[in-house]
């Protein structure tokens, strides 16, 4: 009860200290919080009015600038027109043209076609991979004007088509459009690094196009639909876009500015964050001061809450930092510490205790292993014994008659040993027994168990073994045996021993199990000797003598 109050009370929510700094947090919070929301909300409200009126006050500059700049262009080439007819002669018209080209700050090139389409007068080539014929014929409308043109390489031409009065046919003077002096116009112009101003034709394709990341083409529907607050916004491929377009006086040209959503209002994202962060600045100064001052006066509780736990858990070698007050918890910190050491010395009597006490279990338990080791344990041979092999063959059956797997056993006898015994002695008889035990141990599989069955006889129990299997180890063990070599006299002359071994395969009943090797070692020791006799053998050797 005491440790699971005490462990409650060492929970952070639980902590004087931590619910004076928790209210010092929340309050800095909430009231920065509230500063934080209005100072966002009136800049987003500021910003956003700034770039609604940035962009339309923008076209508003240039939409007269880029009308009279296309506007002079044009007017340069009716002024051919009105000049020069493309019937005149060619050199009339090439010195012509040449000369206008080169004092225009809005002409690249201008070419004279005759009635048949033929070219009578050019003031330079015309673009590469393409004809000034394929050009005129390619250009937007047969009307005179301005006129945008596609280029085979996907792009497009700004020109002016002009008809004189008093040509007939397909005649006329055909213009290209200084593009690079357009641009620069409209690059003047630029509200910001992060818009796009472009002059595109009324299907919303760029013509000519200055700034940031100019776009190809211009959705003119969408930028029609703003309202008298914000400019529109709308979505190209995963891209948020906002922009504003005003149609040109020159044919159905429209000047449009966008620019992508992110930059347009990286101005007030960045005021945010750097809000943001002041208010962090300001929570974390007076979390840090509040808890400085609130550290000095609870520390000495919580060094006494902290040792109470640790008491309760039973760590006694502690001691609380005296403190220099003399209040009352200074008295309790020495009373503390005074029980602290009380309890340690009572501790080290019980540890002594029961050092002395675990000492003496473990001598039991020690004693208690090797007298259940010995229980099962030959002697002499330090073999399995006869007990062990009983339980282990009652675990043998039971596993064999839930797998179906076969057990084999392998009943060995000592060929003579009782003469051998009464020849050389009970020591040299017993020496005889641990050297085929360790024979026999180096024969058989790990799987596999030995036991001394009693007196001379040994017994292997082979497991997950078939008949022919049980026949070829004991097969081995006899031949093991009998090429080995024995001493068992001072003679130092080396004796041979041989075994007989009865083997049989367990079929479901363990007495008949028995019967069976029994049966089959009686009928080795009846064959001679030295030799090893399976059951299904011994058995019909009986049906021949019947």
């Amino acid at each position: 009860m005491v440790e699971a109050q005490l462990e409650q009370n060492r929970t952070p929510l639980n902590s004087l200290a931590t619910k004076i700094i928790l209210f010092v947090f929340l309050s800095t919070f909430a009231t920065a919080l509230a500063v934080s929301w209005i100072a966002i909300q009136s800049t987003h409200k500021s910003l956003r009015g700034v770039v609604d009126h940035m962009y339309p006050l923008a076209l508003y500059h240039t939409a007269p600038r880029a009308n009279s700049w296309l506007r002079a262009a044009e007017l340069e080439v009716f002024g051919l027109a009105r000049r020069y007819d493309p019937s005149d002669a060619p050199d009339l018209l090439t010195s012509a043209l040449a000369n206008a080209a080169r004092d225009s700050l809005f002409l690249d090139a201008i070419v004279a076609f005759a009635a048949d389409g033929s070219v009578r007068a050019q003031s330079g080539p015309p673009p590469d991979a393409v004809s000034w014929r394929q050009l005129a014929a390619s250009r937007a409308r047969p009307e005179p004007g301005l006129q945008s043109v596609d280029l085979p390489d996907g792009s497009r031409a700004l020109a002016v088509w002009s008809v004189p009065s008093r040509a007939a046919g397909n005649s006329g003077f055909f213009a290209l459009l200084n593009r690079s002096e357009l641009a620069s116009l409209l690059e003047t112009e630029l509200p910001d690094a992060a818009s796009a101003l472009a002059i595109v034709d009324g299907a919303g394709r760029v013509l000519v196009a200055a700034g940031a990341n100019p776009p190809a083409q211009v959705d003119l529907a969408a930028m029609a639909e703003r309202d008298e607050e914000h400019i529109q916004g709308y979505d190209v491929g995963r891209k948020r876009i906002i922009g504003v377009s005003r149609p040109l006086e020159a044919s159905d040209w429209h000047i449009a500015i966008q620019a992508s959503f992110d930059a347009a209002f990286a101005p007030m994202l960045t005021v945010v964050t750097r809000i943001f962060l002041v208010d962090l600045i300001v929570i974390l100064f007076f979390s840090v001061l509040a808890y400085r001052v609130t550290a000095k006066v609870i520390r000495p509780i919580e060094n006494l809450s902290e040792s109470a736990r640790r008491i309760a858990q039973g760590q006694i070698e502690i001691e609380i930092p005296e403190v220099d007050t003399h209040d009352e918890i200074g008295l309790l910190t020495c009373t503390f510490n005074d029980m602290i050491q009380q309890l340690r010395r009572n501790h080290d009597e019980i540890e002594t205790a029961n050092r002395n006490l675990t000492d003496r279990n473990i001598r039991l338990q020690q004693l208690n292993e090797v007298l259940n080791q010995l229980s099962i344990t030959d002697g002499l041979t330090k073999l399995h014994n006869h007990r062990f092999f009983q339980d282990h063959l009652t675990r043998e059956i039971k596993r064999v008659n839930r797998t179906r797997e076969p057990l084999s056993m392998l009943l060995i006898d000592i060929d003579d040993f009782k003469q051998l015994n009464d020849r050389f002695g009970h020591a040299s008889g017993d020496e005889l027994l641990s050297r085929i035990a360790r024979i026999l141990n180096d024969a058989v599989r790990e799987s596999d168990l030995l036991a001394r069955y009693g007196g001379e006889e040994f017994v292997i129990l082979a497991s997950n073994t078939e008949i022919e299997g049980a026949e070829q180890l004991a097969e081995k063990v006899r031949t093991e045996i009998a090429e080995s070599s024995f001493i068992l006299d001072d003679s130092l002359r080396p004796l041979r021993v041989t075994v007989s071994v009865g083997v049989a395969q367990f079929m479901g009943n363990r007495k008949r199990f028995f019967d069976q090797t029994d049966q089959a070692l009686y009928s080795a020791k009846a064959a001679g000797k030295n030799c090893v006799v399976v059951h299904e053998d011994a058995e019909k050797q009986h049906q021949k003598k019947a």
